[in-house]
């Protein structure tokens, strides 16, 4: 196995190949390994892992067999089957529960609450008002370090378009994607937030989660703007197919928060 490989995947495979041993299955049947034992391998797991962990691990062996230069059976339909039939069978413990979206009344009580005239404010406004509509998390709009200023990895001035109507809504460009930052009619509304600020990730959702404990909302993580985003266009009527692009969402997940 390659030296670029993750000590995770080398642990798949070092449990798979313990499977076998215990099983007793010969060395030149693990690799490549038939559908059936890839199987009976992600059916031994059932019970105890997530759907979603049984699925890395066969993307771990599906790797192993590809760096050796060997075909993978991955995409047969009766290992499918088994994998969803894991994924049903997930224990509730290997669960993580769905993080609580930000809220359109939780934007506009930061707008009421935050001195706009500090500077330190002005960016958490923007900055969360631009999450939010953007269906972006935290760490797509702000860095994580603070002793530094990576210009390819943060949205900075230059990545925002020039107003694309009479609105004033317009593109933001960012690292991996785009999004459409559009015109709101009251105190939410990033475009003036932005605006203000042009004229801190942790510090900013402490900031925020101050204002809306004191509100009596719960405290909520850098993920919550975009799923509160999502959320608020699907109750808005933004068609769902509109919303899933917008918010550059890989898969139906987010209708579980309509």
């Amino acid at each position: 196995m390659g030296r670029t490989w993750s000590g995770s995947y080398h642990n798949i495979v070092h449990t798979f190949l313990a499977f076998c041993n215990t099983e007793l299955i010969p060395p030149c049947e693990c690799c490549p390994a038939s559908e059936h034992l890839l199987c009976t391998f992600a059916t031994s797991r059932m019970g105890f892992l997530a759907g979603s962990t049984v699925q890395s691990h066969m993307s771990a062996l599906k790797a192993w067999h590809i760096e050796d230069i060997l075909y993978t059976l991955l995409c047969a339909i009766h290992l499918k089957l088994v994998l969803a039939g894991v994924a049903n069978r997930a224990p509730s413990s290997s669960l993580k529960p769905p993080h609580p979206p930000v809220t359109w009344a939780m934007v506009l009580i930061l707008a009421a609450k935050l001195d706009l005239s500090d500077p330190f404010n002005c960016c958490c406004m923007a900055a969360a008002a631009a999450a939010f509509w953007g269906q972006l998390c935290l760490g797509e709009v702000l860095f994580p370090w603070k002793s530094s200023f990576p210009i390819l990895h943060i949205a900075c001035r230059a990545h925002l378009s020039s107003p694309i109507n009479q609105n004033g809504s317009c593109k933001l460009f960012l690292l991996y994607t785009k999004v459409v930052l559009c015109w709101q009619q009251d105190a939410s509304d990033l475009i003036l937030a932005l605006e203000r600020h042009l004229q801190l990730n942790l510090k900013l959702l402490t900031r925020c989660n101050t204002i809306w404990l004191l509100a009596g909302f719960k405290s909520v993580t850098g993920h919550s703007f975009w799923i509160g985003g999502t959320t608020e266009m699907l109750l808005s009527g933004v068609p769902p197919d509109v919303v899933k692009a917008l918010g550059h969402w890989s898969s139906d997940t987010f209708l579980h928060y309509w």
